[in-house]
């Protein structure tokens, strides 16, 4: 009985070999074909070689077997053979591997799946227990790739701790000043993706003897929970740097913190909010002005330093007369405009006399005047955004729904450049007018109709009373990109179910859902998962809690609070924003980044609907769900 197990279960592996062969020896005639794009000419030699050692696997036992096929996958890379020696690579168990083939098995098959962005799979492979186990054993290059290879897959998937780990770990193995600052801009860079409070909690627990990590966390807490007061910043890292001079941060202090004593030095005497206070965009100004107050009085009454505070109304006069007044009225830093025809006034300026930040987005953005900023609430971010974490969760093929309105066409665009320059498939983009038509929408996106009518074709040819399986949904789709607020979403997520695609995950952007954390919507969003502002769930927020109590927020208007609160704490790190590449600022709408034509673009925060309640997400990426 066991000759014969044995004898079987070897059979897959015969008909692997046998079909690997085929690939890496097909052209061996006469006329050998050309080699296509990405693949070298294989050489008479190495095919012979590859030949040899895949029959030598075929008759031999682990570990032996594994070694030959490790050798062969080697030489299929040399080749351009990716394709077979993925495969080849999966048929191996490299628990049963000798030390020094087991590395080569860990380099050569992590990289293979990080090109193919299978992170997962790559994360599977770079922490198998017995990496850990044979640290001292490997060759130190080998130690080095892994080590960094390890420290950008976590960082990828948002494993910010575990990223820092190993990058601290790398720090010694590497040689030359320029590789040894990259590496630490790195560190810095996962550090800052770490909430406040984790920080503080691994400061506290990391192990005495890692002086060095524990100096990374102690510097990271006072960057975080000083944001909003750039003076005691300072103080708290001069303090850091005096206490720790041997440190590799004391040697070479992250770039947006070098800039700090410039900043503070450089700090506006008189800050001037411009804002319509009347007329149609009356509600939302008022919104930025609440909030924006709401964050100076919260400074004052922590004894930060502040500004002097102009407010002007841009509707009593024309802008540009507004702008210039402020200006000779002693504004030393601009808030504003919101409304967009403001903007493109302002925008005819060929230079700008204060740093000036804008609440909204140039429409033509060429040719902007220097000091010109740009903040606001932009579709095309969120899309962006849900694309990019689909594609990380492990999801490749996408069903696009979204309302047919202009809203809907932009958010539809973004996603569909973002997920085809990532390499991802749209197999449908439909779009829904009312919810009339949902039903229709939903059955033909899902091909549900065709389904039934094929039902229906074969009841009719071979009778009414025969059985056959009911009326399916297509298979082609690992998940949907919906865009709707809730009283459309309450409608389609139950006709998505109703259609036989209940299991399938649905990722929506923030207008999916608008209440407040604690209170109850429909439990038919139940499982979407969407992004969201931070501010939605800042439920210890100071300053929150004063425009809760203070302004009667309105909650349609809840984003402008957020975004008030965050221009009032953003003006002073405009310069650090701008000449310090990867620089960001976490605040209330989000993590802001200053990218192209002086944008700030935000990454939000990710939250499921459960129990009819929006619950956080960690920030960790994990691989593709199914409800």
């Amino acid at each position: 009985m066991a000759n014969f197990f044995m004898a079987n279960s070897a059979r897959p592996l015969f008909l692997l070999f046998t079909l690997l062969g085929l690939v890496i020896l097909s052209g061996c005639g006469s006329q050998p074909r050309p080699p296509q794009d990405g693949q070298v000419a294989v050489d008479p030699v190495t095919r012979e070689r590859v030949r040899e050692l895949l029959a030598l696997a075929q008759i031999s036992d682990s570990p032996e077997r594994d070694t030959y096929s490790l050798e062969a996958a080697r030489l299929m890379i040399g080749v351009g053979q990716d394709d077979g020696a993925r495969d080849l690579l999966a048929s191996i168990d490299p628990d049963v591997l000798f030390s020094e083939d087991f590395a080569e098995y860990t380099l050569m098959y992590s990289q293979i799946a990080l090109n193919d962005d299978a992170y997962f799979l790559a994360q599977r492979i770079l922490t198998n227990p017995r990496i850990e186990q044979q640290w001292d054993s490997l060759p130190t290059e080998s130690v080095r790739i892994l080590r960094e290879r390890r420290a950008e897959l976590f960082a990828l998937l948002g494993e910010s701790i575990n990223s820092v780990i190993e990058r601290v770990a790398l720090g010694p193995l590497l040689f030359g000043e320029e590789d040894h600052i990259a590496n630490q801009d790195a560190i810095w860079q996962a550090l800052m993706a770490i909430p406040e409070p984790e920080l503080q909690r691994l400061s506290r627990e990391v192990d005495a003897s890692s002086r060095i990590l524990q100096g990374w966390y102690e510097l990271a807490i006072l960057s975080k929970n000083n944001e909003s007061d750039i003076d005691r910043q300072q103080s708290m890292i001069d303090n850091w740097l005096a206490g720790r001079p041997e440190h590799p941060a004391s040697i070479h202090l992250p770039s947006d913190l070098q800039l700090l004593k410039q900043l503070v030095a450089e700090q506006p005497r008189q800050v001037a909010l411009l804002l319509p206070l009347n007329g149609d965009y009356e509600r939302a100004g008022k919104a930025v002005r609440d909030g924006f107050l709401a964050a100076y009085y919260d400074a004052k009454i922590r004894g930060i330093r502040t500004p002097e505070i102009r407010i002007f109304d841009t509707n009593q006069d024309d802008f540009n007369t507004v702008y210039n007044l402020a200006v000779q009225d002693g504004a030393e830093t601009i808030i504003g405009p919101l409304r967009p025809e403001d903007l493109d006034q302002l925008h005819l300026h060929p230079n700008l006399p204060v740093p000036t930040l804008a609440l909204n987005y140039a429409a033509n953005p060429f040719g902007l005047p220097d000091q010109l900023y740009q903040f606001s609430f932009e579709v095309e971010d969120e899309a962006r955004q849900v694309a990019t974490r689909a594609w990380l969760e492990g999801h490749r093929h996408a069903l696009v729904l979204v309302p047919q309105t202009r809203r809907g066409e932009r958010n539809a665009l973004a996603f569909r450049d973002t997920w085809e320059e990532l390499g991802g498939t749209i197999v449908n983009q439909s779009y829904y007018a009312d919810q009339q038509d949902y039903s229709e929408v939903v059955e033909s996106a899902l091909l549900a109709d065709q389904s039934k009518e094929r039902v229906r074709t074969l009841r009719g040819l071979l009778g009414s009373d025969i059985k056959f399986e009911g009326a399916r949904r297509r298979q082609d789709v690992d998940f949907i990109f919906l865009v709707a607020d809730p009283s459309a979403a309450q409608l389609l997520k139950p006709t998505l179910a109703f259609h036989y695609a209940g299991n399938i995950p649905v990722y929506s952007t923030s207008g999916v859902f608008s209440s407040n954390p604690g209170n109850h919507t429909s439990r038919d969003l139940n499982g979407i998962r969407f992004i969201t502002l931070p501010w939605y769930f800042a439920n210890t927020s100071e300053v929150k809690r004063a425009i809760d109590q203070n302004a009667a927020p309105d909650s349609s208007y809840v984003r402008l609070y957020a975004m008030g609160v965050d221009a009032y704490r953003l003006y002073p790190r405009l310069k650090q924003l701008d000449q310090v590449e990867g620089t960001r600022f976490y605040g209330q709408t989000g993590i802001l980044e200053l990218r192209h034509e002086r944008k700030l673009e935000r990454e939000q925060i990710w939250a499921e609907i459960v129990n009819g309640e929006a619950i956080p997400l960690p920030t960790v990426v994990t691989e593709a769900y199914a409800d």
